[in-house]
């Protein structure tokens, strides 16, 4: 599978570590968050969390690769994927799905043709955990959204 970052063809904007949104984000093209948001996202193109990004909110996009954490629900138009850092604190869904190992998921996963949610029986009400121990998890959290 070619990565979703190897597709895009124009420059990316980008949000550093050390800024902070708080409110919604909308826009049309690419964009890489290494920083934190607070709102919703309704992006029309590729969005990019890298693992230090932190996004407390709902994100609407066409494609998606999440490295870093999310508190809400991911849901992508075309492909999302997974990367092993990620922590996502609620539902996922997308075209296509891939998941990284060491990746931690808290929610359920959908897989969708495009046209609608469609619930794939094997991942229903999944979740992805990594070998780490809840207690290690929620301190991870508290890391990843401290400012």
């Amino acid at each position: 599978m070619r990565k979703l970052r190897d597709k895009v063809s124009t420059p990316a904007t980008i949000l550093g570590k050390d800024f902070v949104i708080n409110g919604d984000v909308k826009g049309t093209g690419s964009i890489v968050i290494s920083g934190n948001v607070k709102g919703n996202g309704e992006i029309d193109g590729l969005v990019e969390l890298v693992s230090t990004a932190v996004w407390e909110g709902n994100i609407h996009t066409d494609d998606v690769i999440i490295g870093g954490t999310v508190k809400g629900d991911v849901f992508a138009r075309g492909k999302l994927e997974i990367t092993g850092s990620a922590r996502i604190f609620g539902n996922v869904s997308g075209t296509s799905v891939s998941v990284a190992q060491g990746a931690m998921i808290d929610g359920t996963m959908k897989i969708h043709d495009g046209s609608g949610l469609v619930e794939k029986s094997d991942l229903e009400s999944s979740k992805i955990v990594s070998n780490k121990t809840e207690e290690q998890l929620n301190e991870s959290f508290k890391e990843a959204t401290s400012f």
